[in-house]
């Protein structure tokens, strides 16, 4: 017999940070609002903001609802940790950010089956997505810093460098993302696949799903911006790379370090991660679409953030 396999598809949503206007605040709940007072410098707020207005303006279209009337809530949900965001009665979506991009991943309502097995009628239901984006900069700079935050047994054989280190990061925070425990979990708690081979879990313990209950996988960056006016799903290209350096943590190109320095160059990788509380679960298809021309259609409107401060 076929083994009872959920097979969920994502759609990731990238944009450029917009400038924040005062009109785009009300948009925010109360909570998001007060986070968004405490960021001290713009490029900061940019992103937490565009992040927020992307999202609602998704599921708004997701929902038939008004954006400014998507209700984001902070909790535990169908089994997940507390802390990571949802919306009563919408599919998972995940956030993330760093420097010139900000992407959204949400769950789609229905995805293909893999062959020779059985797919749920409605793969959202119980799957949670998870999505991260990094610059290797700060691997770069801080490399032997920095591979304690990673198992050993995740080591490439040819040895770390900065890209795949950033490679297990990312893979390694878009499935705790999804998860809901964030970094909080424990390191041990979690082993992936080796940073030079497909994304895969090998191991998970604590308070983490076994690993037929995660599935993740590499995401390639669009090379380029599409127009605003067009309207169309980006077209995929090489990874993008950017004239800046970033901080010193892996989470850095978040735009919590304090580096500013230009050179240094930054390849930007990403991945997106599943989290199923039903049963095992696979990735079906991954679409990158178009967020400029989604806030466009909704009156934001913006251009990319190109220097920090």
């Amino acid at each position: 017999m076929p083994t009872s396999l959920l097979t969920a598809s994502v759609t990731i949503w990238c944009a450029p940070p917009a400038p924040c206007l005062p009109g785009q605040v009300a948009w925010l709940s109360a909570d998001e609002a007060v986070k968004a007072s405490r960021f001290r410098r713009p490029v900061d707020l940019d992103r937490f903001v565009t992040g927020r207005l992307l999202t609602r303006a998704v599921l708004g279209e997701r929902l038939h609802q008004a954006p400014e009337d998507v209700d984001i809530r902070l909790g535990a949900r169908e089994g997940a940790a507390p802390g990571r965001p949802y919306v009563a009665q919408g599919p998972s979506f995940s956030i993330a950010h760093a420097e010139s991009w900000v992407l959204v991943a949400v769950v789609d309502p229905a995805g293909p089956p893999l062959p020779g097995a059985a797919a749920s009628a409605v793969p959202e239901a119980g799957v949670d997505v998870g999505v991260d984006v990094e610059s290797t900069a700060p691997a770069r700079a801080h490399l032997a810093d920095l591979l304690d935050a990673v198992p050993a047994d995740e080591r490439p054989a040819d040895g770390w460098d900065a890209e795949s280190f950033t490679r297990s990061w990312v893979r390694r925070e878009a499935v705790l993302k999804a998860v809901g425990t964030g970094l909080l979990a424990p390191r041990d708690d979690l082993l992936l696949s080796r940073a030079d081979r497909p994304a895969h879990v090998v191991h998970s313990g604590g308070l983490l799903p076994a690993p037929d209950r995660l599935a993740v996988r590499d995401l390639e960056l669009p090379a380029a911006w599409p127009s605003p006016s067009a309207g169309q799903d980006v077209t995929l290209g090489r990874r993008e790379r950017h004239p800046r350096r970033s901080g010193t943590s892996p989470s850095a190109g978040k735009g919590k370090g304090k580096g500013k320095g230009r050179g240094g160059g930054g390849t930007y990788l990403a991945a997106v991660a599943l989290r199923s509380a039903r049963g095992p679960v696979a990735l079906g298809s991954v679409r990158l679409a178009d967020g400029t021309a989604l806030l466009a259609r909704h009156g934001i409107t913006g251009r990319p953030v190109l220097d920090l401060p």
